[in-house]
């Protein structure tokens, strides 16, 4: 993964490398991804989870939805519907199909983009995220369906 590149908001998901990832990036004044609180001038995604009962079309500027999302019909204050399209070949049936939504306080993007700082902190940090990274999400919902 590179802590320069935005996956971007889904609404079908076909390829094992994507994947729906609820967040907000801001970008600088040349429209590259930041994660420099001074250097940031507006979000270049904003696809949170919505509150219940928020409507995008109304939404003050401030709280608005960026990026795909803000087009995607499904993608309300009542959730988000993502459609998985895998393609099989000739394998026989049934799949057994899980999934999970996770959460995660600091993304990989904002640890990643600290690591050039030479600073005692900053190694810290980055130590610290290096060492909990694949303990450091937490599952809030899970799905397993079978499928033919």
């Amino acid at each position: 993964m590179n802590a320069h590149s935005v996956e971007p908001h889904y609404t079908e998901i076909r390829q094992g490398g994507e994947v729906q990832i609820y967040e907000s990036i801001m970008r600088d004044q040349s429209g590259a991804p930041t994660t420099g609180l001074l250097s940031a001038v507006s979000y270049l995604k904003d696809n949170r989870l919505l509150p219940r009962g928020f409507e995008k079309s109304t939404a003050d500027p401030s709280i608005a939805v960026i990026g795909t999302a803000a087009q995607d019909a499904d993608f309300t204050g009542a959730g988000d519907r993502v459609r998985y399209d895998v393609e099989v070949g000739s394998a026989p049936g049934p799949f057994q199909i899980d999934a999970e939504l996770r959460f995660q306080v600091i993304s990989f993007r904002w640890a990643e983009n600290l690591r050039p700082y030479n600073s005692e902190e900053t190694r810290r940090f980055v130590g610290y995220y290096e060492s909990m990274a694949s303990s450091s999400s937490e599952v809030l919902a899970s799905a397993r369906a079978t499928t033919r």
